[in-house]
């Protein structure tokens, strides 16, 4: 059966067999170790002699030669004293000497065609900022295309070999002195160098290789590969790297798909340019002496395991049976499938390894269990005593809306060093807390935290951040739960502050707790009038005193549903309902912070002002016209600016600032003129009438008042005003007869 080709059995007969041969190759091992290790480190001499040569040749002849060029006779001091145009460009600009720098850019042109490799000849002018070159003059350097480097050349260490990346993206090996040149107290004045190909590089390093297959590779101080014998091989350079990086020896001996090879590098004291060399040599070519000994050692072992296989049936049995009997035993407490059977030890070890998991998850969640349990309220219990530290106080801070979640700033916390022990308690996704203990000798332990708490903040870079707030001491582990509550109170303050800021509990104690008294009826007057400055002064003046009152955040709440209850009173009033949200409008209006909810009442108030400036003229028109027709209708009744208010749903400072701006005639006014103009219709019309009942019917209930503002305005009692018209009417008529 499959399965029991997998049992222990058989590994016991596979093992007891690999043993005899273990036991019977060790010494024909040894001594094939022994020969193969002669010729192996014939081998790594070899090829750090080859190394050693290589690294003579690029540094001692190849880019010597440059060095000596460049230094002997470019530089040398008869160039520097008859090259009247070096000497003079050095000193003047380019105006006026074109002539000059056409010269001195054919004399490098010719520098570089008798120097074989050379890509190019470049002297910069710093004082008078041009480049001149082999091939090109730029009379400013920002149009060189090396202009980045050039730029930087004072930066660069001088006379010492540069790796680096043309603009055109070809590699290059860079030269450079300054000019002039190795004059004492003189200052810089310019800058010459040289770019050598790598390709001319690379095709000189071939030049010290025994095959084709032999690599040679240079890094620079940085790690980065400056140079390499052919095709450039990604895991090859990478496994060089990674042996100089993490050097074991010198040389290895490594397998790869095309056999045996020897890795051999030089460290960068070696060179006299910080570089480090590496060579790969395959050993394929090499004729090991020890291959037949070899050949007879597989033989005599193939001998053994034929009678180890016979011998180790026989052990194998006698210890299989009592693990076949364990097997049947634990069977029933943990049970595996045919499809992750391994062995009878795997099936064991499993089971173990289960329990072992279910017992330390079991143990984990207790303990968190019971610091969320502390934190709520709940005693420590006999499992938590170890929780206790003798002298010590304690103090909780809650940590909230972290965006890379709890579990991974548990992570960062726990890799921080911190001034105070403490436990970080994860309390769900968004929510965690941290307990500190607090050594008796600790006098600013709530500094201490603040200062932790940000640091952590820190930690994250400019990656997400969180809110932290910091609760009460507590003398005993009982009263951590007080601690968190006041923690939590303080969390409540993110909203003044900023999601991430660290509010200390006892930042609250101090601030004030009586609410401001705005004069929310300037900003609803505001409002219904569509005055955007007037509402942007007062809101400016809401915030600015929430922010900077030191006040608790039930004032500051109380201050906002003040707010949006005037908002919301105006909104009715003015019949702009479909302005507001659906939903509850303070839930809907609060945001994260102060400042977001206030801008947010900002804009709706703005939206309504802007909207009662574009529709307000007619609007208020027809509202006058009702209230003119309404008055009119109701001279004999107590007409008041709260009885119009219900007509038109309208606040009564808003429709006294409305008749005034449209009828240019104060509410109270305009009222007395309409009732004295009807009364002295009446006492015209109806002589029979009382005066008393006319007062009652224009809507004055005192006569001896109505005398009064009757005789106000027309400078006649009412008697006298009816008998002066009778008069006139008389007279009228007996004219006419």
């Amino acid at each position: 059966m499959p399965e029991y080709r997998r049992t222990i059995f058989i590994r016991f007969i596979l093992s007891y067999t690999i043993l005899s041969v273990v036991l019977i190759g060790i010494m024909g091992g040894y001594w094939y170790t022994q020969a193969n290790g002669m010729m192996e480190e014939e081998i790594v001499k070899d090829n750090q002699n080859r190394l050693d040569s290589a690294k003579d040749y690029i540094e001692q002849t190849v880019l010597k030669k440059y060095e000596d060029n460049l230094q002997s006779k470019a530089l040398s001091i008869r160039f520097i004293q008859n090259n009247f145009n070096l000497n003079l460009l050095l000193n003047k600009s380019w105006e006026g000497n074109l002539s000059r720098i056409a010269s001195l850019r054919q004399d490098l042109d010719f520098y570089r065609i008798e120097n074989e490799g050379l890509v190019n000849v470049t002297v910069y002018f710093p004082a008078n900022n041009y480049v001149v070159d082999a091939s090109n003059f730029y009379m400013m350097t920002e149009n060189a295309e090396e202009a980045a480097f050039i730029l930087k050349l004072n930066e660069v260490q001088p006379k010492e070999w540069l790796f680096r990346t043309l603009a055109d993206g070809s590699e290059v090996m860079t030269y450079v002195i300054k000019l002039p040149y190795e004059t004492p107290g003189v200052p810089t004045k310019g800058y010459f160098y040289i770019d050598v190909g790598m390709g001319y590089l690379q095709s000189a390093a071939a030049t010290m290789l025994s095959s084709a297959a032999d690599r040679l590779y240079i890094f620079d101080r940085s790690g980065r590969t400056m140079l390499h014998t052919g095709e450039y091989d990604e895991a090859l350079g990478g496994l060089l790297k990674e042996t100089i990086q993490h050097p074991r020896n010198a040389e290895q001996i490594i397998e790869d798909t095309e056999g045996k090879a020897v890795l051999s590098y030089l460290e960068p004291v070696h060179s006299a340019h910080e570089w480090t060399y590496a060579m790969y040599r395959p050993m394929n070519s090499f004729v090991l002496s020890s291959e037949r000994l070899k050949n007879g050692l597989f033989a005599s072992c193939g001998a053994v395991v034929l009678f180890g296989l016979l011998m180790s049936f026989f052990f194998s049995k006698q210890l299989y049976l009592p693990v076949k009997k364990l097997v049947m035993q634990i069977k029933d407490l943990h049970s595996s499938s045919p499809a992750t059977w391994v062995n009878e030890y795997v099936f064991i070890g499993s089971a173990f390894h289960l329990m072992e998991e279910k017992i330390i998850t079991l143990e984990m969640q207790a303990r968190k269990n019971d610091l969320k349990n502390l934190l709520l309220g709940a005693s420590l219990g006999l499992e938590n005593k170890d929780f206790v530290q003798p002298g010590y106080s304690y103090c909780t801070a809650h940590l909230d809306n972290p965006e890379e979640g709890s579990e991974c700033l548990k992570m960062r916390y726990e890799t921080m060093e911190r001034t105070l022990h403490s436990v970080f308690v994860l309390l769900n996704e968004k929510e965690a807390a941290v307990i500190y203990y607090i050594p008796p000798n600790v006098t600013d332990a709530e500094a201490i935290i603040m200062a932790d708490l940000r640091q952590l903040q820190e930690s994250a870079g400019t990656g997400p951040r969180f809110g932290g707030a910091i609760g009460s001491i507590a003398a005993i582990p009982e009263e951590l739960a007080d601690s968190y509550q006041m923690a939590k109170q303080a969390a409540r303050y993110h909203f003044l502050y900023g999601r991430d800021s660290i509010v200390a509990y006892s930042r609250i104690l101090e601030m004030n707790a009586a609410p401001y008294l705005f004069q929310y009826e300037h900003f609803k007057h505001a409002l219904q009038a569509g005055n955007q400055d007037a509402i942007n002064d007062f809101i400016n003046h809401f915030l600015g005193v929430l922010q900077e009152g030191n006040m608790q955040i039930e004032a500051v709440e109380l201050a906002l549903l003040q707010l949006i209850t005037q908002l919301y009173q105006s909104v009715i009033e003015l019949k702009l309902q479909h302005f507001l949200p659906h939903s509850n409008i303070f839930e809907e209006l609060k945001k994260d912070t102060l400042a977001d909810t206030v801008e947010g009442i900002r804009m709706l108030s703005m939206q309504i002002a802007e909207h009662l400036r574009y529709s307000g003229n007619h609007a208020h028109a027809d509202i006058i016209r009702t209230l003119k027709a309404y008055i009119a209708g109701h001279l004999h009744e107590d007409i008041s600016l709260q009885i119009l208010s219900k007509e038109v749903s309208l606040a009564p400072a808003y429709i006294s600032t409305l008749f005034s701006e449209g009828t240019k005639e104060a509410f109270t006014e305009y009222v007395t003129r309409l009732r004295l103009e009807k009364a002295a219709d009446l006492l015209r019309s109806q002589p029979r009438l009382s005066v008393s009942a006319i007062a009652s019917q224009v809507g004055y209930r005192n006569p001896q008042y109505f005398h009064s503002k009757f005789k106000t305005r027309y400078g006649v009692t009412p008697v006298q005003y009816r008998n002066s018209q009778l008069a006139a009417l008389d007279t009228l008529f007996l004219d006419q007869e």
